[in-house]
């Protein structure tokens, strides 16, 4: 009985404490200043469209009074909500030290190709949405140029160049998809002259199945300049044209 008081008694004075520390801790908090901002850009090894310092300069230029005044003038969330409205950033996290830094923490969206349509030319992201050039920074991607004006929609070729990125050696091997003026496709390796007709999208990982085994079986790699065009049009056929 008398350890079951004592228990009451030890909780009870547990419950009382904890409004007056979070009471003493939102009192110092308040009268925190705002000291330094830090920005950290976590994918910056991969791309470059924008660097920590541009982004703290960025957020300086927008938030003029929020060094020197405390900590919450301006919101977390207010922070986040405006560096994600750049073009180049896809995820964002702000957060207030104890002692005052405010920490910005971001990543960069992610090119998938890049489009070359008439006078213009984007990035189309890994989530297949278009996402705009920029002068810092110019990402190595599989590129897509020709009569691109003449598709219907980029759902196919954004299709086919995800394949070609998920796959590490037509990642290393496949440099440029070439959109005919019948709309058909053609493409440019890195490594040998010639071209490669695709035809249609239809059933392209067939196709490029063939083309690796026409790479790594029936072609020896002093070979390939040997070849001006390889059609894989046709199915269930390579035909390969000499210089």
């Amino acid at each position: 009985m008398i350890a079951k008081v004592k228990n009451m008694i030890l909780w009870g004075l547990v419950i009382a404490y904890f409004p007056v520390l979070f009471a003493f801790v939102a009192n110092g908090k308040s009268k925190v200043v705002c000291s330094d901002i830090h920005v950290v850009v976590n994918d910056s090894i991969d791309a470059r469209f924008v660097t920590s310092s541009q982004m703290r300069d960025v957020l300086l230029k927008k938030y003029t009074n929020i060094l020197g005044n405390k900590v919450g003038t301006v919101g977390c969330d207010q922070i986040e909500h405006f560096i994600l409205k750049h073009e180049a950033v896809s995820k964002c996290e702000a957060y207030y030290t104890i002692g005052g830094r405010l920490n910005v923490e971001l990543e960069q969206r992610k090119p998938l190709c890049r489009i070359f349509s008439g006078l213009s030319s984007y990035y189309i992201d890994v989530d297949g949405e278009k996402m705009p050039l920029f002068d810092s920074y110019a990402a190595h991607v599989l590129v897509i140029s020709g009569h691109v004006n003449k598709l219907d929609s980029l759902d196919e070729v954004v299709e086919f160049a995800r394949y070609i990125k998920a796959s590490p050696f037509w990642n290393a091997q496949i440099e440029q998809v070439y959109v005919e003026q019948n709309g058909e496709f053609s493409l440019a390796p890195r490594v040998g002259d010639q071209i490669i007709y695709l035809g249609s999208l239809d059933n392209y990982p067939v196709k490029m199945r063939n083309l690796y085994a026409l790479y790594s079986k029936g072609l020896h790699p002093r070979e390939w300049n040997n070849y001006k065009e390889i059609n894989l049009k046709f199915e269930g056929q390579i035909i390969c044209t000499k210089k």
